[in-house]
C-alpha cells in the first residue's frame, strides 16, 4: 500500500488557484482569480479558540467577488448567470424528466421498495448550530428546554466572565458581516464532552467548548442545508453516538460500537492514527458481504488533505481502514476475499493530485455513473475530502454544493432517484452547544460505560432524509443516534448487526418513522425547491470572498438577545411513543414518588431531575416497552418540599413541586393533579384534580405551549374533578396547575397524545 495523505504533521501550505464566476448583483456577472489557501488544521488536536485553524479560503488581499452584506439565501435564490470554471457545475448530473414507471409499478407500500441506501455523513455541526432557528423544530423557542435550579434555562450557558448576568446565550455567525463561513473549531474531545455534560446537568459547555460554543447559522447563512429538509424530512432528535470525537463516532455508524467493555483495540474514545489497523471486531460491511448483499464505499483516492490540497482524499473519515481484516484482505490474492477491502474503499496506494479536487463531478464520478445507469449497490458510503466535508475549519458552502452533487447524481435517473433513500448526517457535534440533553443508560449498562462514564448518546446532529417517502418538509422527532442507520439498513438488507447495545435497540428508533412509504413522490424536485449544482456554485464563491471579513464577534455586554425561530407551517411524523409519569405522595412517610411508565413498543429514556435541596444532575430510567420505573425523595430531609422534573422524548416533561402536608393536617387543602390520555385517531387529553383535604381548593390550569387556553375548576373535601383540554394539530399540550392560596404546588405536564400505533 503507498503512503496515506499526511494528516498530523505540519506541512507548508500549498495552494490551489481558482478561477470563478460569480453572481455579484442580479444585473452582472463578475470573474475573480483566487488562492486557495489548503493548509489544514489537525483533526486530533482541538482548536484553541476560533481562529487557530488555518483558514481554507483565500487570505485577506483577495478581492471580495460576492456584495458585502448579501445574504446567502439571497445569493442561492438568484442563482448565477454562469459558473464555468473553477467549482463544476455538474453537467453529468442532470436531472431526469421521465416517470420513473418501472420502479413504480412493483411498489409494496413497504420499505422493500427501497432498492437503494446512500449515506453521506459529514464532520462535525451540532443540531441547534445548525438549524435552530428552522421553523417547527425543537430549537431555540423550545419551551420544554431543561429548567435549571433557580430559574432559566439550558439556553443561558453560565459563563462567570461574563459581566451582562454572568450567562452566554446563543449568538448568531453572520456571514453577511463576518467570515463566520470559515469559524474553525472546537474542543470536540471525550474529556471536553462529558465536562458539558456534566453528570447530566449540561450546563459546563462555555466552561469546556468556549463562548464561541454557543453559536448558530440561520437560514440567511446556510440556505442549501435549509432548503434540503425544508423539501423533505429532518430530524430533530438525531444524536451522534459517542460524547466524544469523529472516529468513535464514525465506527458507530459503520459497525455499531466502539467496544465500551475493551478487547480488539477498544474502547475506542478517542481518534486513533488514520489509516493505520487497530481494531478487530465486526464491522456491518462484513456481515452485508457474508451475506452476498451489494455495498461500496465512494471516497477519492488522491494524496492532498494536509498540506497539499484540501479538496481531494478522504480525511481519513473512512473509519474501515481502521479495521486489520480489511488491510489482510487488502493483502489477500483471493479476489473473493480481496473484495471485502474494496467495497470498504481501500486500495493499494494513494493516487497523485489531480488537481481536480474543486470539480465535484470528478470526485463523484464513479458515484455519479452508477447513478445515472441505476447500478447503486444496495448500501452506499460517500466520504467526502476536508475541504468539503463542513468540519468547522471547512465551509458549510463547500459541504453544500458537495452535498448537492450527490442529492442532483441521484435526481439525474428517475429510476434510481425512484428507489433510493439517501440519508445526511453529521458524525458529531464539533464543540458546538446542543441545547436538547441526550439520553444515557444507567450505570453498568452492558456496551455502555468506559472508565465510569456513558459512552452516549451525544449532542444532536443535523439529520436529513432524502427520497421520494420522505418530501413534503416533515419534521421526525424520535430518538435516534448512527446505529439507527444500520437499523434502517437491517430493514431493506435483511442482515442484523449483532454489535448494537441491547439499550440502544431500546431508545433508539430504526428511522422507518421518516417515511410514508404508501405515497412515494418520485418526481424531481424543482429548482425553488432544490436548488441545482449551478446555485450552489455560488454558495462557494461566496465562502473565498469571505476571507475578506472580519473574523467573528461575540456580542457586546449588554447586546444579547435570545434568538427566535423563524415562523411557517409545519408539519410533524406519526411516533410510537405512549410514555407517562405521575407522582404519588405519602403524607405518613413524606416520601414522593414519581411513577414513569411506557405504554408503547418504542422505548424511553426519562431523566429525573431534583430541581431544589439536592444536587442538580440527571437519573437516568429506561423503559421498555410496558415498563415501569420509580423514583423516590424523603421529604423529610427537606422540610416537605419537593421541585421533580422528569424530561423524555418528543418534548414530554413532567415537573412537581408542592410540599407534603403531614397526614395529621386535617384543616388543610391537599391538592393533586395529573393527566390521562387517550391516544387514537382522534387524541385525547384530560386533566384530573383532586383534593385530599377538608377546605375546598381552586385550580388554575394555563397552557404554557401550544394552544392558547385557561380553565379553572374546584374541588372540595376528598372532590375530584377533571378539564378536558384541547390539542395542536399534531397532539401536543404543554400546561400549568396552581392552586389558590398554596405558592409551593406546581405542576407543569407536557408532551403529545398519540395516534393510533403504527
Amino acid at each position: 500500500m503507498g503512503s496515506p495523505p499526511a494528516r498530523h504533521t505540519s506541512a507548508t501550505p500549498g495552494s490551489v488557484h481558482a478561477t470563478l464566476l460569480v453572481d455579484d448583483v442580479p444585473s452582472s456577472i463578475r470573474k475573480a482569480s483566487c488562492t486557495m489557501s489548503t493548509s489544514k488544521p489537525e483533526r486530533h488536536a482541538p482548536a484553541v479558540g476560533p481562529l487557530a485553524a488555518p483558514p481554507l479560503t483565500p487570505d485577506a488581499t483577495h478581492p471580495q467577488t460576492v456584495r458585502s452584506g448579501l445574504s446567502r439565501r439571497t445569493l442561492l435564490l438568484g442563482g448565477a448567470a454562469a459558473i464555468t470554471a473553477g467549482v463544476a457545475a455538474g453537467a453529468s448530473f442532470g436531472r431526469g424528466a421521465a416517470p420513473a414507471a418501472a420502479a413504480t409499478a412493483r411498489r409494496t407500500g413497504t420499505v422493500r421498495d427501497v432498492q437503494h441506501v446512500v449515506v453521506l455523513m459529514q464532520e462535525n455541526r451540532s443540531f441547534d448550530h445548525y438549524h435552530g432557528t428552522m421553523p417547527g423544530v425543537r430549537g431555540f423557542s423550545d419551551k420544554q428546554a431543561l429548567e435549571f435550579p433557580g430559574g432559566g434555562d439550558v439556553f443561558h450557558q453560565p459563563a462567570p466572565a461574563r459581566t451582562d448576568g454572568g450567562v452566554m446565550l446563543p449568538f448568531r455567525l453572520d456571514t453577511t458581516k463576518y467570515n463566520a463561513q470559515n469559524a474553525g473549531g472546537l474542543d470536540h474531545s471525550w474529556s471536553g464532552g462529558h465536562t458539558a455534560w456534566n453528570g447530566g446537568a449540561w450546563d459546563r459547555w462555555v466552561d469546556a467548548k468556549s463562548a464561541q460554543t454557543m453559536g448558530y447559522f440561520t437560514d440567511e447563512d446556510i440556505p442549501y442545508q435549509r432548503a434540503l429538509a425544508r423539501a423533505f424530512t429532518i430530524c430533530d432528535d438525531y444524536h451522534c453516538s459517542v460524547n466524544g470525537p469523529t472516529t468513535p463516532n464514525r465506527l458507530y455508524q459503520w459497525s455499531a460500537t466502539v467496544n465500551a467493555s475493551g478487547g480488539l483495540g477498544g474502547p475506542a474514545t478517542d481518534n486513533p492514527a488514520d489509516y493505520e489497523p487497530v481494531y478487530r471486531w465486526g464491522t456491518y460491511g462484513e456481515r452485508l458481504s457474508a451475506a452476498g448483499v451489494s455495498w461500496k464505499t465512494y471516497a477519492n483516492d488522491e494524496v492532498g488533505d494536509s498540506g497539499s490540497d484540501p479538496y481531494v482524499g478522504d480525511y481519513g473519515d473512512n473509519p474501515l481502514w481502521l479495521f486489520q481484516q480489511y488491510h489482510d484482505a487488502l493483502a489477500s490474492t483471493d479476489p473473493a476475499r480481496r473484495a471485502l477491502a474494496t467495497q470498504g474503499g481501500l486500495h493499494d496506494g494513494w493516487k497523485p493530485n489531480s488537481g481536480k479536487g474543486l470539480d465535484v463531478g470528478h470526485l463523484l464520478g464513479d458515484f455519479g455513473r452508477d447513478c445515472a445507469t441505476n447500478s447503486l449497490p444496495t448500501v452506499s458510503y460517500v466520504v467526502a475530502p476536508y475541504g468539503w466535508s463542513e468540519h468547522p475549519a471547512a465551509s458549510p458552502d463547500y459541504g453544500a454544493h458537495f452535498t448537492n452533487a450527490v442529492v442532483q447524481a441521484l435526481f439525474s435517473n428517475p429510476e434510481t432517484w425512484a428507489s433510493t433513500v439517501l440519508l445526511v448526517n453529521y458524525d458529531e457535534n464539533d464543540g458546538y452547544f446542543d441545547h436538547v440533553v441526550p439520553p444515557f443508560p444507567e450505570p453498568g449498562t452492558p456496551d455502555e460505560y468506559v472508565e465510569g462514564l456513558p459512552v452516549g448518546l451525544g449532542a444532536r446532529v443535523p439529520m436529513t432524509v432524502v427520497s421520494p417517502w420522505s418530501r413534503g418538509g416533515w419534521i421526525d422527532s424520535q430518538v435516534a443516534d448512527h446505529t439507527s442507520v444500520i437499523r434502517f439498513l437491517e430493514h431493506v438488507t435483511g442482515v442484523t448487526e449483532p454489535n448494537i447495545s441491547t439499550w440502544r435497540r431500546t431508545v433508539s428508533g430504526d428511522l422507518l418513522s421518516c417515511f410514508d412509504f404508501t405515497a412515494p413522490d418520485t418526481s424531481v424536485p424543482g429548482t425553488d425547491v432544490v436548488p441545482d449544482l449551478t446555485h450552489t456554485a455560488t454558495l462557494v464563491a461566496a465562502a473565498d470572498a469571505d476571507a475578506a471579513k472580519p473574523p467573528i464577534e461575540q456580542p457586546a455586554p449588554g447586546a444579547q438577545v435570545m434568538p427566535v425561530q423563524e415562523t411557517g407551517v409545519v408539519r410533524r411524523r406519526p411516533l410510537p411513543y405512549r410514555q407517562r409519569a405521575d407522582v404519588t405522595v405519602d403524607r405518613a412517610s413524606g416520601i414522593v414518588t414519581v411513577v414513569m411508565g411506557n405504554d408503547g413498543d418504542q422505548g424511553v429514556c426519562h431523566l429525573v431531575y431534583p430541581n431544589t435541596a439536592l444536587p442538580f444532575a440527571a437519573t437516568p430510567h429506561t423503559l421498555a416497552g410496558g415498563a415501569e420505573a420509580r423514583w423516590t425523595w424523603q421529604t423529610a430531609a427537606t422540610a416537605g418540599r419537593y421541585d421533580v422534573s422528569v424530561y423524555g422524548p418528543d418534548r414530554f416533561l413532567r415537573r412537581f413541586a408542592g410540599t407534603v402536608v403531614a397526614g395529621s393536617g386535617t384543616d388543610v387543602a391537599v391538592p393533586h393533579a395529573q393527566l390521562d390520555q387517550i391516544p387514537g385517531r382522534t387524541p385525547r387529553l384530560r386533566v384530573v384534580l383532586e383534593n385530599a383535604g377538608r377546605p375546598e381548593v381552586r385550580f388554575t390550569v394555563v397552557a404554557n405551549d401550544f394552544v392558547t387556553h385557561r380553565a379553572t375548576a374546584r374541588a372540595g373535601h376528598g372532590g375530584r374533578t377533571a378539564i378536558d383540554w384541547p390539542l395542536d394539530a399534531w397532539g401536543y399540550y404543554d400546561l400549568v396547575v396552581t392552586v389558590d392560596g398554596d405558592a409551593d404546588f406546581r405542576y407543569r405536564f407536557a408532551g403529545r397524545v398519540g395516534g393510533p400505533r403504527r
